[in-house]
């Protein structure tokens, strides 16, 4: 079983790692980290993550294809197109087309969110109807083969979902305790419908110079 991760220089490490921790516990699984250059992608934590494949070397027909987001670099890439036509070719015999946070709108400028439902993170979610997606504003939306997310943490539980999809739920349940996935965030602020005002005020003022909504909706349209 194939998981393919897309990774770019400035990608959130959390939206990747988040994810691919509860794939990678599903027996017999092989990952295969992907980027336009083989070698070391820095994030945007100080890490980096080690891409063993590149566009002209990546397998074919992966049973997933996982798509991190990543504030400005994720947003970068929406406008290149060498990672826009590899993302389309993939999505064409990938089992399963997956993206956490903004790598939902990568999905959508390669072409993959058309007609399908789909998330992301909150800041940026109502520009998916640019790409011809209805924005679903949940944790995670499956429709048919695409499973999207919101933003960063979201990847857990997008991995454990594909794991159940995957494996069978039984299987996925024995992962999620494995991993001891027993959210207790310490503020409760994780959502904009959680959060007081100031704070959100904050967070999208923050989170707008990061992702730029209005840059999004033009390259959409060009």
């Amino acid at each position: 079983m194939l998981i393919q991760s897309l990774v770019y220089p400035g990608f959130t490490t959390l939206d990747l790692i988040g994810a691919l921790q509860p794939l990678a516990q599903i027996p017999g699984s092989k990952t295969e980290i992907v980027a336009r250059q083989a070698g070391a992608n820095p994030t945007d934590a100080g890490a980096s993550i080690m891409a063993d494949a590149t566009f002209e070397t990546a397998s074919n027909a992966p049973d997933v294809i996982l798509v991190p987001g990543g504030g400005t670099p994720s947003i970068d890439v929406l406008e290149d197109e060498a990672t826009m036509a590899f993302l389309a070719k993939q999505g064409e015999s990938a089992g399963w087309i997956v993206a956490v946070c903004t790598g939902s709108l990568l999905l959508g400028k390669a072409g993959l969110l058309n007609g399908y439902k789909a998330a992301s993170h909150w800041a940026v979610i109502d520009t998916l109807e640019a790409f011809g997606a209805t924005p679903v504003h949940e944790r995670v939306v499956i429709d048919r083969n695409r499973c999207t997310g919101g933003g960063v943490t979201a990847g857990v539980d997008i991995g454990l979902t594909i794991a159940g999809k995957l494996a069978g739920e039984d299987a996925a349940r024995v992962i999620e305790l494995i991993l001891e996935y027993n959210p207790a965030p310490p503020f409760g602020t994780g959502h904009p419908t959680l959060a007081d005002q100031a704070t959100l005020d904050m967070a999208r003022a923050g989170a707008d110079a990061a992702m730029q909504p209005d840059r999004i909706r033009q390259i959409a349209s060009a």
